[in-house]
């Protein structure tokens, strides 16, 4: 084929498909809320559509066992997936059963759409779309996560994974300026979660608690039982508080408090590397 004859063709070919682009109209994205009553029938409560509607890039969720974390999330990420094609996003939890667990939802909410059930290749907990979006979960540990690229990533039961793997996951964001995800019950005093949601220089995450009160199953018998039968669990399970390990002598309220911030900070030398 005549080589400026090609050019003409591919050129109006081009403008064909730019001239397509401008009449077609523009997709409106429903706000998640709006879209998992319409399209899912799930009426979220205001602390759910909240955590559902929210764009910020770092989301810490410190909520009650059974508040609803898991369908909550799980339509989060099904939403970005729908309406962001080729969207990646990466569950990791204390197990691959446990992130089956909230890919499960997520399944069950795209049956809902119609979407048919697809796995990513050599993923069994998993979610792939016609849209080339895909939803998977990685193991617990530091190996596992390393060499993706990813738009999302959900930390499920974050307070009882280690940091290490949290640092593995999140350069995993780095190309895409993408999402991270942290959410759990609290679990003791230490690590990333507990730090994240204490940290209050940490402006740029969206912080969200939800206790037992905020669960729409929970009767005041079943909170009073609770309460009477698991006294030091229930702090920490139901009203998020989180509370030191059993038999530790000092808290993290207690250091803070014999904290002086008037007294000027002298490192310690090292033995053998510096001298007093």
């Amino acid at each position: 084929m005549d080589t400026q004859l090609h050019n003409r063709r591919f050129l109006r070919s081009v403008e064909a498909i730019l001239g397509t682009a401008l009449v077609c109209p523009k997709i409106e994205i429903p706000a998640p809320s709006e879209w998992a009553k319409s399209a899912l029938g799930f009426a979220p409560d205001a602390k759910q559509a909240a955590v559902l509607d929210h764009d910020a890039r770092r989301l810490i969720l410190c909520c009650a066992r059974q508040w609803g974390k898991t369908t909550i999330i799980g339509i989060k990420a099904l939403h970005a997936a729908v309406f962001h094609p080729g969207t990646q996003v990466a569950i990791i939890s204390k197990s691959l059963k446990q992130a089956g667990i909230l890919i499960g939802r997520v399944c069950q909410s795209a049956a809902i759409l119609g979407y048919p059930r697809k796995r990513v290749r050599g993923h069994e907990h998993s979610l792939e779309l016609p849209n080339g979006s895909r939803i998977f979960g990685i193991a617990n540990s530091e190996g596992a996560i390393r060499g993706y690229t990813i738009d999302i990533v959900i930390v499920d039961e974050a307070a009882q994974i280690a940091d290490d793997v949290i640092g593995a996951a999140s350069p995993t964001l780095g190309r895409t300026n993408g999402k991270l995800w942290l959410l759990s019950t609290p679990n003791g005093q230490t690590g990333l979660f507990f730090n994240v949601w204490h940290d209050a220089q940490l402006t740029g995450w969206f912080k969200m608690k939800a206790t037992i009160e905020d669960a729409p199953y929970a009767s005041p018998a079943f909170i009073e039982e609770q309460k009477r039968l698991f006294p030091y669990k229930f702090r920490q399970e139901y009203y998020c508080e989180f509370t030191p390990v059993k038999g530790r002598l000092l808290n993290h309220e207690r250091v803070n408090q014999m904290l002086d911030p008037d007294i000027a900070y002298v490192p310690f030398p090292r033995l053998s590397q510096e001298t007093l």
